[in-house]
């Protein structure tokens, strides 16, 4: 995968270095290795883990680099909190993940690629974000989860800092007519579009930045279950 993994650097403005790649082959080995056990992904297929998870995840550390702090809300497996921490991301780094077994492998891969400051935090964004030591406290959130942009938004914004920006990675901008009311109920705006193609690939990547204006009613986010039932 050495070839592979240099491709991806490259494509990401990412130097390969040796032991970036020795992490990811072991990201990739426990990965693998745990989801015989827990459903961690449905891409199992080596090649494929490194284009769709881990160059999914590489294509936004121009947008994060500079971030004081990074929550990554949904995190699964990992992604994009893990890759991004491998290949330097050296800031305050939260995975929120709602499943236990989630976080139990998140957790496992943090120490054994003795991972600094990223913690885990086991919990729904629908409690987190009301908890006064998540809440307003990231310069940048990510979600790369499969709920409605409607719903991502009052899931994530609420950890947000004001000033700060939400990155929704998508595959395309066609929810964005669906989040208008969510937009201006929350107080963000979009400020960036990013539109990539994964490389060796044709799958293309939206990745859609809304920056934080105001801060986020006290009513947000809604009890545990709400914002998906009944979305903004």
């Amino acid at each position: 995968m050495k070839h592979l993994l240099k491709g991806i650097l490259d494509y990401a403005g990412l130097e390969y270095k040796e032991t970036i790649d020795i992490m990811f082959s072991s990201y990739a080995d426990m990965l693998i290795e745990w989801n015989k056990k827990f459903n961690l992904t449905g891409i199992t297929e080596l090649k494929d883990i490194y284009i769709k998870h881990f160059a999914d995840s590489l294509i936004l550390y121009k947008g994060v680099k500079s971030a004081s702090s990074l929550i990554d809300i949904g995190s699964g497996a990992g992604f994009p909190g893990i890759p991004l921490k491998i290949v330097g991301y050296d800031k305050k780094t939260v995975l929120l993940e709602a499943n236990g077994k989630k976080t139990m492998f998140l957790n496992h891969i943090i120490n054994s690629l003795n991972l600094k400051d990223i913690s885990t935090c086991l919990s729904r964004a629908e409690v987190a974000g009301r908890d006064s030591s998540l809440r307003d406290s990231f310069e940048v959130a990510t979600a790369r989860a499969v709920a409605p942009l409607n719903v991502l938004l009052e899931y994530c914004t609420p950890f947000v800092k004001k000033g700060g920006v939400f990155i929704a990675m998508k595959t395309d901008e066609s929810e964005l007519n669906i989040s208008k009311n969510a937009q201006k109920q929350l107080g963000v705006e979009v400020c960036d579009i990013d539109i990539q193609i994964l490389p060796f690939s044709d799958m293309k990547r939206c990745n859609i930045y809304f920056k934080k204006i105001k801060n986020t009613p006290d009513r947000y986010p809604r009890a545990d279950g709400i914002p998906k039932k009944k979305p903004l």
